[in-house]
C-alpha cells in the first residue's frame, strides 16, 4: 500500500521540478513563433492611417499633429516648384495646383487610408478615402496626377480618362514628375 501512495505523490508533482530547460523547451515554441509574427508584421504592416490629414503636395498626405508622411499609392503627381503650362501657354506652378487640388477633394472630411507597402524611404504608401472619395483615383481621374506605371497599372484607365477630356496637367504641356525629378536631380549634383 505504501508504494502506491508513494507513486500517486510522484504523479501529483508540479512539472517546475523539473528545472528550467523543460519550462523553456514548452514555452520556447510560443516565443519563437511570437517572434516570427512580429518580424512580419513590421515587414508587412497591415492596417492603415487615418483622421484629421493635410495634403503635402499632389501625392503625400501628413497627419495635422505632425508625424510620418503618407504617399498615395500608384500615383505620382508633379513636385512643388515644378512648372508647367496652360492651354494659353502660360508658366504656372503645377507642384502646387496639384497640392491644392487634393485639399480641395479632401475638404473638412477624416481621411482614412489603408496600407499596400513601404516605400525605400520608409513612407507608408497607402490607397486614402476622405469620405466617399478614393484620393488616389480622383487625382489621376481630374488630372492632377499621373498613373505610376513602374510597379503598379490600377489607374492607367483613369489617366486615359484625363488625357482625353484634357483635365488638370492634360489641359496643357508638362514634364513627367519622374523625368522632372531626374532632372532637378541632375542640375543639383552640378552645382
Amino acid at each position: 500500500m505504501s508504494n502506491i501512495r508513494a507513486f500517486n505523490r510522484r504523479r501529483r508533482r508540479k512539472p517546475g521540478g523539473q528545472g528550467w530547460w523543460y519550462r523553456v523547451k514548452d514555452y520556447g515554441g510560443f516565443i519563437l513563433l511570437a517572434v516570427v509574427l512580429v518580424a512580419i508584421a513590421s515587414y508587412f504592416p497591415v492596417g492603415g492611417a487615418s483622421g484629421n490629414l493635410i495634403a503635402v503636395d499632389g501625392d503625400s498626405l501628413r497627419p495635422r499633429d505632425g508625424g510620418a508622411d503618407i504617399r498615395l499609392h500608384g500615383i505620382d503627381a508633379p513636385e512643388l516648384g515644378q512648372r508647367c503650362t496652360d492651354a494659353q501657354g502660360r508658366k504656372y506652378n503645377c507642384g502646387t495646383a496639384a497640392r491644392d487640388h487634393l485639399r480641395k477633394l479632401i475638404g473638412r472630411h477624416d481621411v482614412s487610408c489603408t496600407t499596400m507597402d513601404v516605400d525605400r524611404y520608409g513612407r507608408t504608401v497607402a490607397v486614402c478615402r476622405a469620405g466617399d472619395t478614393d484620393l488616389n483615383r480622383q487625382m489621376v481621374l481630374d488630372g492632377w496626377a499621373l498613373a505610376y506605371r513602374q510597379h503598379e497599372h490600377r489607374y492607367v484607365g483613369n489617366e486615359a480618362t484625363a488625357k482625353a477630356n484634357r483635365r488638370g496637367l492634360w489641359q496643357g504641356r508638362f514634364e513627367r514628375p519622374g523625368d522632372w525629378r531626374a532632372m532637378y536631380r541632375s542640375d543639383a549634383a552640378a552645382d
